[in-house]
């Protein structure tokens, strides 16, 4: 947390409020939030806890400025990025949602994400307008890497508070079928990422997911997108070990949507398929990130 707050203040761009939302923390969050001598600062605190949708809502509804940026805690941002995006609103005035590219940080490790954008694009900046086809692998932007103006949310709705998982996909879909990314391809953001293997508790699963098909039939690339969520939902049961849940997801998607190596990992054998799971899992330890995106 203490981290992630630091990132905040050392941005060079310097002109911004910080709201910080408690959504009932247990932790001793709030204690170093509130040990900050800054006037920048608001604390808003919900009474109890309401989810990280209605935690980005509290946000969005009492921003007083034109943009509004996101930063999860734990999560941080490279000193330049809201320079960056400054720079990306100044050379286009007219569009609403920009963001940068990203670096995943497992197990203290450093590994830049294989996105669908050419290394040739690398350090520029260009506008959007079909963000799903750039998205069937890893996603290009994280949620902390985004920066949205306030008066958008009234086209495209705030974060829905009944999902708990898969927030941000869902709100993509219906953002990204509205408006068009500017986008810098160059990491500004350091996400912490939990790899899931195998979790003993049942937080993940129980989860409410969001229910993508509606979306269906919006665009050819807006399809394509839902059909890799949909198999990343998959995967993430059968890493649970949670068979009739990935059969549930596995039977929604569009089989012709999908690689074949997608297809062999939603298919293969259960031992063979956690066997697998226990090499990447070795495989991390000396850097190295196999995936199949």
């Amino acid at each position: 947390m203490l981290e992630t707050i630091k990132s905040v203040f050392n941005q060079t761009f310097s002109n911004y409020e910080v709201i910080v939302v408690n959504d009932a923390s247990t932790d001793n969050s709030l204690e170093i939030v509130k040990s900050i001598n800054d006037k920048r600062v608001r604390i808003i605190e919900h009474h109890k806890n309401r989810g990280l949708s209605a935690t980005r809502n509290t946000g969005i509804s009492n921003a007083k400025n034109e943009f509004i940026a996101f930063l999860d805690a734990d999560d941080c941002w490279d000193i330049g990025f809201l320079e960056k995006i400054k720079e990306l609103i100044i050379k286009n005035p007219k569009e609403h949602v920009f963001g940068t590219f990203y670096k995943e940080v497992i197990n203290g490790k450093l590994f830049t994400p294989k996105v669908n954008v050419p290394n040739k694009k690398a350090g520029t900046s260009w506008v959007i307008d079909d963000f799903f086809a750039l998205n069937k692998r890893n996603l290009i932007i994280t949620q902390s890497c985004l920066v949205v103006k306030k008066i958008a949310f009234k086209s495209i709705g705030g974060y829905a508070e009944g999902i708990t998982f898969a927030e941000d996909i869902e709100f993509y879909i219906r953002c990204f079928n509205m408006f068009n990314l500017v986008y810098a391809f160059q990491p500004f953001h350091f996400q912490k990422k939990d790899v899931m293997f195998s979790i003993t508790n049942s937080s993940i699963t129980e989860k409410e997911y969001p229910l993508l098909d509606k979306f269906l039939g919006k665009s050819d690339s807006t399809d394509s997108f839902i059909n890799h969520n949909l198999y990343c939902f998959c995967r993430r049961f059968k890493n649970e070990n949670e068979i009739k849940k990935m059969k549930f997801y596995r039977k929604k998607i569009n089989k012709r949507k999908l690689t074949l190596i997608k297809l062999m990992l939603i298919y293969l054998p259960q031992p063979l398929y956690l066997a697998l799971l226990k090499l990447k899992k070795i495989m991390l330890r000396f850097g190295l990130n196999p995936t199949s995106y």
